[in-house]
């Protein structure tokens, strides 16, 4: 134990005097946190800007407008006096939608003739918008048309609830699970947060391992820790082990104390294990690479490489099942990729802890494909020709 002390206080030694390590490690995962949790802190999308041409003038096309002015994702914020200024408008970008009501509408819609129209124009340049913006439109339109059939029923003395279930004999109760308010702070802000964890642990890694070939200091790193290079190694990596453990802890309890996300799950140890497991999986992918290389800025430009890549191919952004079973297979090959299902699984769908040992399993086998390079690391470690490569 003394060897394995005094190669751990070798490290924080060199950590102290290493600004570039302190800012990498410390102060941009926490600045990033920060940054990120202030950019979804409402959770939602709301108030997209919207433009309407209203060519009926009338009661019913007032009502229109506040209904969509009502909805969460609208705002009307613009009164166009043509379909043409309204269509510049969404060419310019300054509204995401335009709502047409045509001259006449509720002449025909009271006259009981039939055939009222409106049209609305939706920006698909942004997905997230359109989306929106189609459902709440299509839910005020179901709401209107809905409330003028009670209306014309009761005129005709058929009372209101009786008219309300002949407009709508067939009721639709919807039950949104894991993720009722629709809030991208739910998936996506821990995905970008422990994204980040990840490029900064495979960055940190490399360069903590790297430098020692880099700066020629190897043979002493090794024969500080009397002469194995696995304890070398697991010296080097303790602390950082226990940095990025306890950033994992501060992303948490923002996520869960701050920013209100749930956790539906039986144990809050299987998610901590994960974040642990993760960190050292992309530690192991790390320490590989340099092995392998024997160059820090190559090891180091790979490394950032595929840490980043991992939030595509993991199927939070875009889901596994639109993917070509190449890319699918090709993912299981990232860290990431199992430790997003065992958060998606633990924290919003409350699955039994049982469900996560296959990906614990997943991520402790990269720490364990790191132990087939520990020769190579020995040759490169203690062999001068492998010093000074940039």
């Amino acid at each position: 134990m003394g060897l394995f002390r005094a190669s751990v206080r070798r490290e924080i030694r060199r950590f102290g005097h290493t600004p570039v390590l302190v800012v990498s490690a410390i102060v941009i995962p926490v600045v990033m946190t920060l940054l990120y949790v202030a950019m979804f802190w409402r959770g939602t999308v709301h108030d997209l800007p919207v433009a309407v041409w209203d060519g009926d003038h009338s009661a019913l096309s007032r009502q229109i407008v506040r209904m969509v002015d009502a909805t969460p994702s609208a705002e009307v914020v613009l009164q166009v006096e043509g379909i043409d200024q309204g269509r510049r408008a969404m060419v310019r970008g300054e509204v995401d939608a335009l709502i047409v009501i045509p001259p006449g509408l509720q002449a025909e819609v009271m006259g009981g003739r039939g055939g009222g129209q409106v049209a609305a124009e939706i920006s698909g340049a942004r997905i997230l918008n359109s989306g929106l913006l189609k459902r709440d439109l299509t839910t005020v339109f179901q709401a209107l048309n809905i409330g003028l059939e009670t209306q014309m029923l009761g005129a005709r003395g058929i009372p209101a609830r009786t008219g309300y279930a002949m407009a709508y004999p067939v009721a639709f109760d919807k039950h949104v699970l894991f993720n009722p308010y629709g809030s991208y702070a739910y998936y996506l802000l821990p995905g970008l947060l422990y994204l980040a964890l990840v490029i900064t642990v495979s960055v940190v890694t490399v360069y903590v391992v790297g430098s020692e070939l880099k700066y020629g200091t190897a043979g002493e790193w090794v024969e500080t820790a009397g002469g194995s290079v696995t304890r070398a190694l697991a010296a080097k990596l303790a602390p950082y082990v226990l940095l990025f453990g306890l950033l994992s802890l501060f992303m948490n309890t923002i996520l869960y104390r701050f920013m209100g996300l749930p956790f539906h799950g039986q144990e809050a140890m299987i998610l901590v294990a994960g974040n642990l497991f993760v960190i050292l999986a992309y530690m192991a992918m790390s320490v590989m690479l340099v092995a392998a290389t024997a160059n820090m800025r190559l090891s180091m430009s790979i490394a950032g490489g595929l840490a980043t890549a991992s939030l595509s191919l993991c199927g939070l952004t875009f889901p596994a099942v639109g993917m070509y079973p190449g890319i699918v297979a090709l993912a299981k090959l990232f860290p990431f990729t199992y430790f997003i299902d065992l958060f998606i699984e633990q924290s919003l769908r409350g699955a039994p802890p049982a469900r996560a040992l296959g990906d614990l399993a997943a991520l402790g086998v990269f720490v364990l494909a790191m132990g087939l390079f520990i020769p190579r690391l020995r040759r490169v470690a203690t062999d001068e020709k492998y010093y000074g490569r940039y």
